[in-house]
């Protein structure tokens, strides 16, 4: 299952119609976003799939990455064994994943046609800063994002 915008937005609304319903009922804030989807999805007649890791891919498809131009947003290269142009993709490992054998590697490039890997010891925003690719890091709260711990752990 890939990441689809759609089935995205409509959780948003589901949550945002749950904590609206909880307030006009009275109920106390529940700050649990599957608690709050699965109280409202019956009642707006979505259907409650369960999502976990193993069954959605958290990437955005391959449409959702490109700009007006049709440029790519998310960095790619030629691959060097096919000869394949931009079909190589920019992964982050994780020290548990086999390809980084016990953190010795952090990011690979794997080819999409051809099933090519490099791995590299050099970190994803490494990557991103020889690329050219201009992200801003910052506190959450610069960034409008809110999250349940904003007014501390309770």
């Amino acid at each position: 299952m890939v990441f689809d915008a759609c089935d995205h937005k409509i959780r948003q609304l589901v949550i945002r119609a749950a904590e609206e319903i909880r307030k006009a009922k009275g109920l106390p804030e529940e700050k649990n976003i599957t608690v709050l989807f699965n109280e409202a999805a019956p009642l707006l007649g979505v259907i409650a799939a369960t999502l976990s890791s193993r069954n959605v891919s958290k990437l955005p498809a391959p449409h959702e990455m490109v700009n007006e131009a049709g440029k790519l947003l998310i960095p790619r290269r030629d691959c060097p064994k096919c000869g394949g142009k931009e079909c190589m993709s920019l992964y982050a490992l994780c020290t548990g994943c086999t390809d980084a054998e016990g953190g010795k590697y952090l990011t690979k490039w794997e080819c999409s046609l051809c099933g090519h890997k490099e791995r590299f010891g050099k970190a994803f925003v490494q990557w991103l800063d020889e690329m050219g690719i201009d992200f801003q890091p910052g506190m959450k709260a610069d960034m409008g994002i809110k999250t349940a711990t904003d007014k501390g752990l309770e």
